[in-house]
């Protein structure tokens, strides 16, 4: 079987670096990506969608041929009800086999609008590839809390070494992968030399990269590609 490329990017709620939306949402330069590198799985953190009106992600997706999954870590609205949601996704381009979603902060409070409040997912999709299948995941983790940062990146290995088959998960972990991946080989983290993917403009920290079972065999590199605040990564992986 070729090698399962696997494309990651937070899109910055379909907003630019400067947090723009100067042509309307950033949309078709994260689907000209996706077309370029010819992913089979897609990882994208900071995913905004509307409640109840037309979806970005579902546009995208129908028109390069994916099947997409978004179930939204945060929920925010008004009085009046709610307005939207926002989290983690992935598209995929494989026979779905289960889905389910984890919250990696804890204990879980009221959301008020802060990063502080603001809960922390991990969505993963087992697909069918390989001969037992794949585990590929999609993460945000927060930037200002250490605390809850390191908290969260233990709930997320200890749910990944509970999986079934073999796993790759991707995310914007906002700390390099050295401050928290175990060094005794028990999970491999690429790109194996850290590339800074943040911020786009003038990449200074290696913050969106993949971590995966050692059973796998996988590459990966940041690419010079302009659309968001983040630059985004594209792996590959042998099953």
């Amino acid at each position: 079987m070729p090698a399962t490329r696997v494309l990651h990017w937070n899109i910055h709620s379909w907003r630019d670096e400067d947090g723009d939306r100067p042509g309307g949402p950033n949309a078709d330069a994260v689907a000209a990506v996706i077309a370029e590198t010819d992913p089979r799985i897609v990882s994208l953190t900071e995913v905004d969608e509307p409640w109840g009106g037309p979806s970005t992600l579902a546009s995208v997706a129908g028109r390069l041929g994916f099947a997409w999954v978004f179930p939204p870590t945060v929920h925010y609205g008004d009085d009046d009800g709610p307005r939207g949601g926002y989290g983690n996704a992935l598209l995929v381009k494989a026979p779905i086999l289960a889905v389910h979603q984890w919250q990696l902060r804890w204990p879980l409070g009221l959301y008020d609008g802060s990063e502080s409040s603001e809960p922390r997912t991990v969505v993963l999709v087992k697909i069918d590839i390989g001969p037992d299948g794949l585990w590929a995941g999609s993460a945000h983790l927060p930037r200002r809390s250490a605390a809850a940062r390191a908290a969260g990146v233990g709930r997320l290995l200890d749910l990944a070494r509970g999986l079934d088959a073999p796993w790759l998960i991707c995310g914007d972990f906002n700390t390099p992968a050295a401050s928290w991946v175990p060094a005794d080989g028990s999970v491999v983290v690429r790109p194996s030399v850290p590339e800074p993917s943040y911020p786009a403009s003038a990449p200074a920290e290696a913050i969106d990269y993949v971590v995966a079972a050692p059973a796998l065999t996988v590459s990966a590199a940041v690419l010079d590609r302009l659309g968001s605040d983040h630059l985004p990564l594209l792996a590959t992986v042998d099953v």
